[in-house]
């Protein structure tokens, strides 16, 4: 397809070549024309009434010694032995921008005469319509005022006078393919030499687009000024600028056949800049003297000289390469050569001045050629790019399968290990509880108190683990309800206080003023603000070595309120203030000091926080300290007061409670704490334990039923929630309800969505004793207090 489009377009270029033939010869044979190739030539305009010289058309200035630019007029007769009774037509293939013709003292054709400025830019073709009664029987004179600029050929071509009907069609055909065609073409490779500049622009590292494309705009756009009929610019800057981009074109079409010939150019960068740029500078210098025709004469044969050597190199490279483009590489340079070879030759008396640029004609093919070479190397790189994204695509997709294999069994290795060290964590958790009830002396007292920092030290790392997943696994509801501000402050102080004022700190909380203590409510759940409020707490008492933490409330409109937490301590730069968001992430913990937290407070805020529909925000300053808020919506509807609930010495005395846990220092742990409280604990090591010895303990009576069953999660054989909804359809089977505590160590997102979704409480290991008790409190429906 490309080969025929360049077959089409060298028809046309030599057609448009051998138009001035043809039309020639069009005119002998058109009927009733006349061809007036004899006039004289004046200085001046043709009313100034001066004497000529006579001029056989097409004539050329320079040889007759005038020296544009100029003003002249042309006179010649037209002999007709009848008055046409039709309208007529002068035709003038080559004819200035300037111009007026008159007929018989008519002026029929005026072309921007308007004034004494020069502005004609080049030589095209005019069909002057002549009316029937203007041409008379004998001589009609003829008269054209023209005026020429200096940068074009000078001098019109003959006159041919005939009937406008037959002279029309023939005229619009020639003015097509010497002023449309060559012009268009020119134009669109204007713009895709912009396209490929902007693609250079892309891949700066290709310098053959930018070369390239450089190449094809310079040229192109004087190509196309050619065609233009008058231009305002100076005529001596317009004839400097047609030298200056010969010179500068030429420097690129050298760089560009250096690049496509893989010849190593970069020492010859710098001299090849000064030619081709430093010779428009002393074009510059001459510009409106007769020197910049001298410099023209010197510098062509130059560059064209230059031009020959690199298309050698091109074409030899060319034909290393497929055929087409061989061709295509072939045809552009030789192309060049000689349409530059033939304007060459026309700026001397050797051509007529009614001959035609080729550069116009020529500049498509040869950027054609040009265009499809590069295409294909566009098209190459594009389909290696494919290739390697397929590659890249597919590795991606290996690498992707191994991460998530490996996430995977990360995954379950975390499961596993956490429900193993959860086992033990918590049964010393309950045990801790049990000596410190029993501690007598105050050195007992002293070392249990130490045990239990450290065993809360662990049980931190892990329920904090617990909770990261159990917030990602989307395990976490909110239970929207009125929540009393004040409550919730005292609770956050209740379990930090202590950490405050080991450091020296002053902790205050600050409720808005005029706002009762027992009126002030938020529309919330009461666990999660609590988590918010004291991890917030607890995160700026870690930070603070001097000064204080304020936790104040304030209002935010009628229907908001917003909660912040102030502190004094290191404060959080710009840069790492989304960062402590992140799990395990600390400022200034660099050695992993425990007594500084985890790094999962603040990660655990704002998942909570999102559970809650609000965001948490930050204000900070480098060693001046942090601003925490978190905005809830107040609730508007009046707060019903509750009673003090009663304390009890044995909060579960009478219950039957069933523990079936694997781990045995757990299983003890669990019975010695509920034995502490009143209850008949029995336990087995897992499920098929308890449903052997089920029929038995049915078949005892409902004396022997249980009211409660405690299970662990993950047990041998059955697991916690299969045993729990087995014991439960058998005891409702007996007209019994069974109340059901599943404790849990998993960090599993997909194990913990499926012991939510199950609707079974669930505690998370480890627990303290005081947990455990509230949660078999709300099982059990009582109203004693932990």
């Amino acid at each position: 397809m490309a080969l025929r489009w360049l077959r089409l377009l060298l028809w046309l270029t030599l057609l448009s070549v051998l138009a001035p033939r043809m039309a020639g010869a069009a005119e002998a044979a058109a009927a009733g024309t006349q061809t007036i190739d004899r006039a004289t030539l004046a200085p001046g305009a043709c009313t100034e009434g001066r004497e000529g010289r006579p001029v056989t058309l097409p004539d050329d200035w320079r040889q007759l010694k005038i020296t544009p630019p100029a003003v002249a007029c042309y006179r010649a007769k037209l002999l007709l032995d009848h008055t046409p009774k039709e309208p007529w037509a002068l035709r003038i293939d080559r004819l200035p921008g300037n111009h007026r013709v008159t007929v018989n003292g008519v002026p029929l054709g005026t072309r921007h005469m308007e004034g004494e400025q020069i502005t004609s830019m080049g030589t095209l073709p005019y069909l002057i319509e002549v009316p029937a009664n203007v041409l008379l029987r004998g001589d009609n004179d003829i008269q054209i005022d023209v005026r020429m600029n200096n940068f074009r050929k000078p001098g019109v071509s003959p006159i041919v006078a005939g009937p406008l009907d037959n002279m029309r069609d023939e005229f619009d055909r020639w003015a097509m393919l010497t002023v449309e065609l060559p012009q268009t073409a020119n134009m669109s490779v204007v713009g895709m030499a912009l396209f490929i500049l902007l693609a250079w622009r892309a891949r700066p590292k290709e310098a053959i687009f930018g070369y390239f494309g450089w190449l094809m705009l310079i040229m192109c756009g004087r190509n196309a000024l050619y065609l233009v009929e008058t231009v305002s610019w100076p005529a001596p800057f317009v004839d400097w600028l047609f030298f200056a981009t010969h010179a500068i074109t030429t420097y690129y079409h050298v760089m560009f056949g250096l690049c496509y010939a893989n010849v190593p150019y970069q020492r010859l960068i710098w001299p090849l800049r000064a030619i081709g740029f430093g010779v428009p500078v002393l074009g510059l210098m001459a510009m409106g003297t007769p020197y910049l025709d001298v410099l023209r004469m010197v510098t062509y044969p130059v560059m064209m000289l230059g031009g020959v050597l690199i298309v050698v190199k091109i074409v030899q490279h060319a034909w290393t390469r497929h055929w087409l483009e061989a061709v295509a590489m072939t045809l552009g340079p030789v192309g060049t050569l000689v349409s530059m070879g033939h304007d060459y030759l026309f700026l001397t008396p050797l051509l007529a001045v009614t001959d035609l640029y080729w550069t116009p004609y020529f500049s498509p093919i040869i950027f054609l050629g040009f265009a499809l070479t590069l295409m294909r190397k566009f098209v190459e790189a594009m389909t290696l790019a494919e290739r390697l994204n397929v590659t890249l695509e597919e590795r991606v997709a290996e690498r992707t399968r191994a991460l998530e294999a490996a996430n995977q069994s990360k995954t379950r290795f975390l499961a596993a290990a956490s429900h193993d060290l959860r086992q033990p964590t918590a049964a010393i958790g309950l045990l801790t509880s049990l000596l410190r009830q029993q501690a007598t002396t105050p050195e007992t007292r002293k070392l249990t108190h130490m045990l239990d920092e450290a065993v809360s030290s662990m049980e931190s790392l892990l329920v904090g683990l617990l909770d990261i997943s159990r917030l990602d696994a989307g395990a976490v509801k909110p239970a929207f309800q009125a929540v009393s501000l004040h409550d919730v402050f005292q609770a956050v102080k209740v379990h930090e206080q202590s950490a405050a004022d080991a450091k020296g700190l002053h902790l205050r909380f600050r409720l808005p003023r005029h706002a009762g203590r027992d009126h002030l409510t938020v529309l919330t759940d009461p666990m999660l603000l609590h988590s918010v409020l004291r991890n917030l707490v607890a995160n700026a008492i870690r930070y603070t070595e001097r000064g204080g933490v304020l936790v104040a409330a304030r209002r935010r409109g009628r229907h908001r309120l917003r909660i912040e937490v102030w502190d004094t301590g290191i404060g959080v730069a710009p840069d790492q203030q989304e960062r402590i968001f992140e799990e395990f992430y600390q400022v200034g913990n660099s050695a992993r000091d425990r007594s500084r937290g985890i790094g999962l407070g603040l990660a655990i805020v704002r998942r909570t926080a999102s559970v809650l529909g609000e965001a948490i925000t930050l204000k900070s300053r480098p060693g001046r300290g942090s601003c925490f808020a978190i905005e809830l919506p107040l609730n508007l509807a009046p707060r019903q007061a509750q009673a003090p609930q009663p304390v009890l010495e044995r909060p579960l005395s009478g219950q039957i409670v069933w523990v079936v846990e694997d781990d045995v220092l757990l299983r003890g742990a669990l019975g010695e704490m509920l034995a502490s409280w009143g209850a008949h604990p029995q336990s087995w090591p897992h499920s098929e334990a308890l449903l052997d010895a089920l029929p038995d303990l049915l078949a005892a009576g409902p004396a022997a039923w249980p009211d409660t069953l405690i299970t662990d999660y993950r047990l041998p054989g059955l697991s916690g929630l299969q045993l729990a909804q087995r014991l439960s359809a058998q005891l409702q089977a007996q007209g019994r309800s069974l109340k059901t505590l599943i404790i849990s160590g998993d960090t599993d997102p997909t194990e913990i969505a499926r012991l939510s979704a199950s609707g079974q409480d669930v505690l998370a290991k480890p627990f303290r004793s005081e947990r455990l008790l509230e949660r078999l409190h709300n099982l059990q429906g009582t109203a004693a207090a932990a």
